[in-house]
């Protein structure tokens, strides 16, 4: 009787210990909210950074930027087109089973909505086959449309009964709050299996100092865009570790080429020529960023490791002789430290040869909508290439079709741009594609509407206890096998 009581006592306070056992909690800063659980409607890299754990694509990218099935099970290439077979037995967050007819509505809004449109354009009809077979006809080379449907705003994803947006992810959507405070909890049913942690918590930290703190003092475990100040201090840290990889993002110059004087190219070129980028890469990211000569990243299919007209202040003097000076302009940035930093130097480069830059701060929902109007004359951006193909680095940023919001800021129109971005996503030869990029890059470094400044290298800090963290150089790092 007395083991029986004995027993019983245990088995009662093991009850009570697993009762009581806190909710393993993963909490990780970024420096922006989030704008939306839809990421059919935003390309940034907070909003992404957390839907791609709510939603899956049908295909990702893998470590050697080569095609990968996500929820695609398997595909064929015919001609111009794609039959794609679909994985069976993936739930959605309702309850709900993928099939073809959800992946053809979900493909088909991308291609009504604004941002997203210019991922979607190549496609030009969806077929269903059978319950887990699509096939899709394509406007373009197939392999654009399999690199852009690795895009994560282009997540496949379903109405409920409530008209909310439901994901096939490994996490679902528990609080979305102001923006500050986002809250996922794990899907037990995730077909890849359920997560190990329970919960994983969004806060935005603007300020990189804070984040870094935030860090050390384990309020949060991980923390995205850790500035090139604070990397040092990781080598002394017993508690923590960090992450430095080259992504698929620029940070470039883009000028307004509607706006008197910056539409004359020959002032642009000296605008070129006065930048210094090495003082950038030197001063604000301590030389752990690359100086850009392009705006796709060398990870990037189409890239050119040509070389580019250098700092030369001499050059630009001599150009700038043309023009009365001093020459007034607006340079516009959103609220980020290296971003003003970056505008600080570059006032005091455009100084020296006779132009008077005003730097504009603004919060970025305000600096995307009023960019995208024109108001500007120059701003400083940051593009992801995160298809890993440069139809998404150069078509968005530098094509007619896409002046505004798609991307390209810089209301850039050059017919031979266009014709050549036209041609090259309708060329099958993987080497023709690749002249055509370098022979627009070459017109790009000629004109410059867009001069790109450096690659931009991720400075993820992370916890020592945190096991299965996925980078991904798109910037949605993948966390569903994290531990902790």
């Amino acid at each position: 009787m007395k083991n029986f009581f004995k027993s019983l006592i245990i088995f009662v306070l093991l009850s009570i210990s697993l009762f009581c056992k806190e909710e393993t909690v993963i909490k990780i800063g970024l420096g922006y909210s989030g704008r939306s659980y839809d990421p059919h409607k935003h390309t940034d890299s907070s909003t992404l950074a957390i839907t791609k754990q709510i939603y899956n694509n049908l295909f990702i990218l893998n470590d050697k930027n080569e095609i990968e099935g996500e929820l695609a099970e398997s595909y064929e290439i015919k001609d111009n087109t794609i039959e794609i077979a679909l994985k069976k037995n993936i739930f959605f967050q309702d309850g709900e089973e993928l099939t073809s007819e959800i992946v053809r509505k979900s493909l088909e809004r991308n291609k009504n909505i604004p941002v997203t449109k210019v991922l979607a354009d190549p496609i030009e009809k969806i077929e269903i086959i059978d319950k887990y077979k699509i096939k899709i006809n394509c406007t373009t080379n197939v392999d654009i449309l399999l690199h852009n449907l690795t895009h994560s705003s282009m997540a496949i994803v379903k109405e409920n009964s409530q008209n909310k947006l439901v994901g096939t992810g490994a996490f679902k959507l528990s609080e979305w709050g102001t923006g500050q405070k986002v809250i996922l909890e794990k899907n037990k049913n995730y077909f890849k299996g359920s997560p190990k942690i329970e919960k994983i918590e969004f806060l935005t930290i603007p300020e990189a100092p804070n984040r870094y703190i935030a860090l050390e003092t384990n309020e949060i475990q991980i923390a995205y865009d850790i500035s090139s100040i604070d990397v040092k201090a990781f080598k002394n840290s017993k508690d923590l570790k960090i992450i430095n990889e080259l992504s698929y993002g620029t940070d470039f110059l883009s000028i307004n080429t509607e706006k008197e004087p910056l539409n004359d190219k020959n002032l642009r070129k000296a605008i070129g020529y006065a930048l210094n980028k090495d003082s950038i890469n030197e001063a604000i990211f301590e030389n752990t960023s690359k100086v850009a000569n392009s705006i796709i990243t060398p990870n990037t299919f189409g890239y050119s490791s040509k070389e580019i007209n250098e700092y030369n202040l001499e050059k630009a003097k001599e150009i700038m002789k043309n023009y009365k000076t001093p020459i007034e302009i607006d340079l516009w940035i959103y609220e980020d430290t290296s971003k003003y930093q970056m505008a600080q130097i570059i006032q005091a480069n455009l100084k020296e040869i006779g132009i008077n830059v005003k730097i504009q701060t603004l919060e970025l929902s305000s600096f995307l909508q009023l960019t995208a109007q024109g108001k500007h004359n120059a701003l400083i951006g940051l593009w992801y290439t995160s298809t890993g193909d440069a139809d998404y680095g150069y078509y968005p940023l530098l094509h007619n079709n896409s002046r505004g919001g798609v991307g390209n800021r810089s209301f850039y129109n050059n017919k031979e741009v266009n014709k050549l971005l036209d041609e090259a996503r309708k060329e099958f030869s993987k080497e023709k594609r690749k002249e055509k990029y370098q022979r627009i890059q070459e017109i790009i470094e000629d004109e410059k509407p867009i001069i790109p400044i450096v690659y931009k290298m991720y400075n993820i800090g992370i916890n020592k206890n945190i096991k299965g963290f996925k980078f991904n150089p798109n910037g949605n790092h993948v966390l569903e096998n994290i531990e902790y």
